[in-house]
């Protein structure tokens, strides 16, 4: 595997790629890494932990996991960790996997504070739950109160989300967490490999993917600050994969074995220059980027964006137009006098212009759901819907039964997606939350949440200034047991996880899918084949025959072309004849001969309402 090298400088690493050039940040200074690149796992660096955690006092490790961990699962070959889970029994663990920590390591250990990352290819397997992550080692305090940082998680399941978290408080139950989870269209994080990294300063968290910041967590982010202890301890890193559990979800048994591969783990004493702005955006949308995290001072900057992007501004911030834009990626180098040069770039994804393909609700009698329940006041009138949220309700919910949905697949990936309108001159209600979710009514009840949910989407009211049409995304791919074709349910929760009792003007509740971009018009028309042969006359006679293809430059047969042409060899005759629907134009000579023949023919022209592009065409005689 071809890989950058390590960095006393900072290597540049894009969605799904990486840049062999190294760019010579001075700044920053690697404090340890494992490049995996030998044949067998370096014991000085890693501690393999084995078994099902009973042995530590937390069978299942804490999660209800369903492997025992083995170190035949660790693989390193071409460059690269290899933890692989398999369906193999040991004991009474149906399932084995692969654990490693640096905790006590004579070549490794443990740290407070720094750039922590790995370049990491995620498993796409259902049951999976993959995780680079750190703990303190040895600490005074039990678990969570010493504090976790969760550096990247995902499950098989849901690949498409990677999650950057951490733990603190109280002790179990009463223990807390909070973090962010970075979407990623329409491929699946999974797809390819990429770099997972969190920096660690005293008091502030920062996750980021490739390039790309995506959460900043502090002490003010926590309910009661005094939880934040994680300077009071230094911290190991830990790889591994888990099996089912309380997050993994049912396992696939059919795409097992899955592998987790790690490129790399590194550390470095301070972080580098990455960007602060979506990774998704909206089609004809402007977004502001900025550079974060740089070293040095009196930087200088230079920004590139994709294709039919437009970018206004120079300097740390700079916005980006994207009307017209491909997806693309987003880069800026960083140059100054006392750091050099540093680079950090990200994959942005364009979501499509979509029209209106589906038509749930219009408020104007024309639906494709039927209302089953709802908490709130549910008044139609005037062609919207009054929605008068319940305060006394948590989660207010409006379901109902649809057949519309066939296949929820296309919504997963942004190829559709659910949008209504929206009217709002209250400013209370700027920045609130509308999820859509899908269910299976055959599994999902009211109080065995998660099973049976497909997905979810959400949507936030963006101004205060009259109508606006909501488009949501994806937030969670829920139970990978619930197929994409098995939804019948939809759900809307109204400002979810409050007792608000807000009014929400609602319209025209729509599935958008296809492009709104209007259909390619062909230009010209050219033959694509000549074709020879004979028809029987009968008593030993033959017809010449010919068959002309003509297309036009959009590769779509033409009907009604009047193709003229000329047999020669046996026969010595012009005709003229139309295309037919499948754009086939069919000569026959009109005389028949006996014996051997030959069959010849030529075609001299075509004429249609396109030009006819003779260059294009091929075989014109034959």
């Amino acid at each position: 595997m071809k890989k950058p090298s390590i960095k006393t400088t900072t290597a540049v690493l894009a969605v799904g790629l990486f840049s062999a050039t190294s760019y010579a940040n001075t700044c920053q200074t690697l404090v340890w890494s494992d490049e995996f690149n030998g044949t067998t796992l370096d014991l000085n660096n890693w501690e393999v932990q084995t078994g099902d955690g009973c042995a530590e006092g937390i069978c299942g490790w804490g999660n209800n996991e369903l492997q025992s961990y083995q170190s035949d699962n660790l693989t390193v070959a071409n460059g690269t960790l290899t933890i692989t889970a398999k369906k193999q029994r040991v004991q009474a663990n149906s399932y084995t996997s692969g654990r490693i920590r640096t905790a006590g390591m004579p070549a490794s250990g443990e740290w407070t504070n720094g750039r922590f990352e790995a370049r990491i290819k995620l498993p796409d397997a259902a049951g999976m739950w993959p995780a680079f992550w750190m703990l303190p080692t040895n600490p005074d305090v039990g678990w969570p109160m010493s504090g976790e940082i969760d550096i990247m998680e995902s499950t098989g399941q849901a690949s498409m989300f990677a999650h950057g978290t951490i733990h603190y408080g109280e002790a179990w139950p009463n223990n807390s967490f909070t973090g962010a989870h970075v979407l990623s269209q329409p491929q699946k994080w999974s797809d390819n490999f990429h770099v997972y990294a969190v920096e660690w300063e005293p008091n502030e968290i920062r996750w980021y993917v490739d390039g790309m910041l995506y959460s900043t967590k502090t002490p003010s982010d926590l309910a009661n600050p005094s939880w934040w202890t994680y300077e009071n301890y230094q911290y190991h890193i830990l790889l591994n994969m888990a099996v089912g559990g309380s997050w993994g979800g049912t396992v696939d048994d059919s795409a097992l074995p899955a592998t987790m591969e790690v490129d790399y783990v590194r550390v470095y004493n301070l972080g580098e220059a990455a960007i602060d702005g979506p990774n998704i955006v909206a089609p004809n949308s402007t977004h502001t980027f900025t550079v974060v995290g740089a070293q040095g001072t009196n930087s200088s900057y230079t920004w590139s964006a994709p294709a039919g992007a437009t970018i206004s501004g120079s300097g740390e911030s700079v916005n980006i137009d994207f009307a017209g834009a491909t997806s693309g990626e987003v880069s800026v180098t960083v140059t100054n006098a006392s750091c050099g040069t540093d680079v950090a770039s990200f994959n942005v994804f364009v979501e499509p212009e979509l029209a209106v393909e589906t038509v749930l609700d219009d408020f104007d009698g024309n639906s494709a759901v039927t209302y089953t329940y709802f908490d709130g006041n549910f008044d139609v009138s005037g062609g919207v819907l009054n929605y008068t949220r319940n305060s006394a309700t948590q989660w207010d919910v409006i379901a109902a039964s649809t057949s519309a949905i066939s296949n929820a697949a296309p919504l997963l990936v942004g190829d559709k997606a659910f949008a209504m309108d929206l009217f709002n001159t209250d400013a209370a209600l700027v920045g609130k939350q509308i999820l859509v979710q899908l269910e299976n009514s055959a599994t999902a009840t009211s109080s065995n949440y998660p099973v049976g949910r497909h997905s979810k989407y959400e949507a936030f009211i963006d101004h205060a200034n009259g109508r606006q049409t909501l488009r949501f995304r994806l937030a969670d791919r829920i139970d990978g047991d619930t197929g994409d074709t098995n939804v019948d349910t939809l759900v809307i929760l109204i400002d979810p996880n409050t007792f608000n009792g807000d009014l929400y003007t609602i319209d025209n509740f729509v599935i958008l899918g296809g492009s709104t971009q209007p259909p390619a018009e062909a230009t010209s028309v050219y033959v694509s084949s000549v074709t020879t042969g004979t028809q029987s006359a009968g008593k030993g006679q033959k017809f010449g025959t010919a068959a002309v293809t003509v297309l036009d430059d959009l590769g779509q047969p033409y009907a009604n072309a009047s193709v003229t042409g000329s047999f020669n060899g046996t026969w010595d005759e012009t005709q003229t004849v139309s295309t037919d629907v499948n754009g086939v134009a069919n000569f026959v000579t009109s005389t028949s001969q006996g014996g051997g023949v030959t069959v010849n023919f030529c075609v001299s022209d075509v004429t249609a309402a396109l030009t006819f592009d003779t260059s294009a065409s091929t075989g014109l005689c034959q």
